[in-house]
């Protein structure tokens, strides 16, 4: 990792738990969707489970663990139409002052495991969708992070090696997916109290400094 952040080419940021407070949308209207259309109500650890994972990816998990009859496909509709009814775009603490710090000297990229729907939403809500020169999202690669996938595909667009860009992270599984793509990763602290041995972790105001 290099010693100061202007000795990078370009930041990919994640989007869900990283630049905004919208973890509890996903994860609300996920639960909401399995007890619609099952009756099981999941519990608060299957909800932290869930956020290092995905729709798709949990479904038939919960499906096998608890003998449920529910289809992923049919899971994925209810909870967009649940975000869609009521997510708000929260931009985390710090974060759009670093954005506007960074905004004309560096590279800005984004890679997200959500839709490109709701992307695109986020980004307009948060009023952050003219700043990413390159956005990455579930809809653009096969197998989302922790696969490496979405970061190589980043990485491609930007024409840069991975050690000349730095990825901010905040889920265990995105880090995995910064880190077999090959590029340094930063944590951001955003109360969830998640964490990876070896990686460094600040709020976006303390990452001002450098």
């Amino acid at each position: 990792m290099k010693t100061y952040l202007d000795e990078y080419k370009a930041f990919i940021f994640d989007l869900d738990g990283t630049l905004i407070n919208s973890e509890k949308y996903h994860a609300d209207g996920f639960a909401q969707a399995i007890e619609a259309l099952s009756g099981y109500r999941l519990t608060p650890a299957e909800r932290r489970e869930f956020f290092e994972t995905h729709t798709r990816a949990f479904t038939p998990v919960l499906a096998a663990r608890h003998g449920l009859n529910i289809d992923s496909d049919a899971v994925l509709a209810h909870k967009r139409g649940h975000i869609d009814r009521n997510f708000k775009a929260e931009v985390l603490p710090g974060a759009a002052a670093f954005i506007e710090k960074w905004r004309d000297s560096m590279r800005l990229a984004l890679a997200s495991n959500s839709s490109r729907h709701f992307v695109k939403r986020a980004l307009v809500d948060a009023q952050l969708i003219d700043v990413f020169e390159t956005v990455i999202t579930a809809d653009d690669v096969t197998w989302r992070k922790p696969d490496p996938e979405m970061y190589e595909l980043a990485l491609k667009s930007l024409n840069l090696a991975p050690e000349d860009v730095m990825v901010f992270e905040d889920s265990p599984a995105g880090a995995a997916a910064a880190q077999a793509a090959g590029c340094p990763v930063v944590m951001i602290e955003n109360g969830a109290g998640r964490a990876v041995e070896g990686i460094r972790q600040y709020t976006w105001k303390e990452l001002k400094q450098f």
